[in-house]
């Protein structure tokens, strides 16, 4: 089995043409669910969403923990209510902010996104973040927007088992249909495996605590 740093290699190797993209929020989070294969990556197994990510927020005394405190409600973890950014300029193409947030232990299958927010970044390239909160999201269709901009807070919403920040890029603006595009977010700091990276342009993989510059 490839290391996590050869993985990661390998993932940088077959990125080029890649979108790049700046990290949907602020401080230091964690890599879910990331990568190229359905061992790091579930998202994998749905083709629309090939390459996409899961975020969980850090913090607590090290700056590693998802949770405060045993993560019972979804309140409990450090993402929940934590702002959203525009990862790409682009425009709005739609989004849903009226769904209930989950408590823990339950999901919504029927609306596998939750409250969300759609992205054009170009006519093939467009930008899913998901599981916002409910009437947290703060752009409208139409919208212009720019990387950094804010779009919302994370939430709970959707088919979800806690709140964290989902992203793909698709080429169709119909939710999973199409192909999913990798990711390379520019300018951000990486730590793997007790390394650290700055100000690189890399896809991720998961595993990594990432942070923007």
């Amino acid at each position: 089995m490839r290391s996590a740093v050869a993985l990661l290699l390998a993932l940088i190797a077959t990125a080029a043409g890649a979108q790049q993209d700046r990290l949907p929020f602020d401080g230091r989070w964690f890599a879910l669910q990331a990568g190229d294969t359905l061992n790091v990556n579930q998202h994998m197994g749905l083709r629309a969403q090939w390459f996409g990510i899961d975020f969980g927020k850090m913090g607590g005394p090290d700056d590693r923990d998802l949770v405060r405190t045993d993560g019972g409600t979804v309140e409990d973890f450090y993402c929940w209510g934590s702002d959203v950014l525009a990862p790409v300029d682009g425009t709005v193409l739609s989004l849903v902010d009226d769904l209930p947030d989950n408590p823990r232990g339950q999901k919504d299958a029927v609306h596998a996104a939750g409250n969300h927010v759609v992205l054009e970044a170009a006519p093939d390239q467009v930008v899913w973040l998901a599981h916002f909160q409910r009437g947290s999201v703060a752009v409208r269709p139409g919208q212009t927007v720019r990387r950094g901009e804010l779009l919302g807070r994370c939430g709970n919403s959707g088919n979800t088992d806690f709140p964290h920040v989902h992203m793909h890029v698709q080429d169709t603006p119909t939710f999973n249909t199409g192909l999913g595009h990798n990711i390379v977010f520019s300018g951000i700091d990486v730590e793997l495996s007790g390394k650290s990276f700055t100000n690189v342009d890399w896809p991720l993989t998961r595993g990594l605590f990432v942070r923007n510059r």
